[in-house]
């Protein structure tokens, strides 16, 4: 099953307060699995309040409409004897199943939850398939954040090398830790208008979290944008002040250009 998201995380991902208070909920009383077959027909037989036993609901439906097994659904085995080793139980019947102490556990796809809920027809099962599909678009929605975020990490790793050379060739020291915090203030403030403090504060986010895992997929991809430039900069040994204004000239005409002419 996938990691439970924060509220803030759903923020990020430019969710709706409809959306998020669904994904919130529901996660908790009905989590997502993450890929096929995770979700235990159990978890969802539960949730819905089926009147019915759980295999006899599950065998029913699966005749009833067609799902095939390896393909829709997968089944698994669990004995309870320690000395069950290899044991296959396929080949046995229900009756000679239980009787040793067997269960019979049934793994769904995803699309078999969503279709399973549709069957239900119950306004619990409508909304668990509301929430199925709204937690697959947050789930797309995250790993294209994640495609921004990853590579923007691994820049800033390297811009802060470039800062660490600077400061060898120019003032012949390493560089300190404050020198790395302001030259990433310096783009934040370019990207967002505020500084990475002022941004916490905003967000409520921890002193010791880094703000820009908070941050929409937009801000992370312009930060990733000038991060590349200032490397750029900081081998021409530009100063501090020159290399603001050419960053945020450089940020002017690629982001604020474009977004004009989209408007108009």
């Amino acid at each position: 099953m996938i990691n439970k998201f924060s509220r803030k995380e759903l923020e990020r991902l430019n969710c709706c307060e409809e959306e998020i208070y669904l994904v919130m909920k529901y996660q908790k009383l009905l989590p997502m699995p993450s890929e096929d077959f995770e979700m235990n027909a159990r978890t969802l037989h539960e949730y819905l309040g089926v009147g019915k036993k759980i295999t006899t609901w599950i065998k029913g439906r699966i005749d009833k409409y067609d799902f095939v097994e390896n393909k829709d659904y997968k089944i698994e085995y669990i004995s309870s004897s320690p000395n069950s080793g290899n044991a296959d139980y396929s080949t046995l019947s229900q009756a000679e199943r239980s009787s040793l102490g067997v269960k019979t556990e049934y793994y769904l796809t995803v699309n078999m939850c969503k279709e399973l809920c549709t069957i239900e027809n119950n306004d619990l099962g409508r909304l668990a398939r509301r929430y199925f599909i709204l937690m697959e678009d947050v789930l797309n929605r995250n790993k294209e954040w994640l495609a921004i975020r990853d590579p923007e990490k691994e820049e800033y790793k390297k811009m802060s090398e470039e800062i660490n050379n600077w400061c060898f060739r120019l003032w012949h020291r390493k560089a300190y830790r404050s020198d790395y915090a302001v030259e990433a203030d310096m783009l934040n403030t370019i990207v967002t208008g505020k500084t990475s403090q002022q941004l916490k504060s905003e967000y409520g986010v921890a002193s010791n979290d880094l703000i820009r895992d908070y941050l929409k997929k937009e801000h992370n991809e312009e930060l990733l944008f000038l991060e590349q430039q200032n490397q750029v900069l900081l081998l021409m040994d530009m100063g501090f002040t020159e290399r603001k204004n050419m960053l945020t000239k450089m940020h002017e005409v690629k982001f604020k250009n474009t977004e004009k002419v989209v408007a108009a």
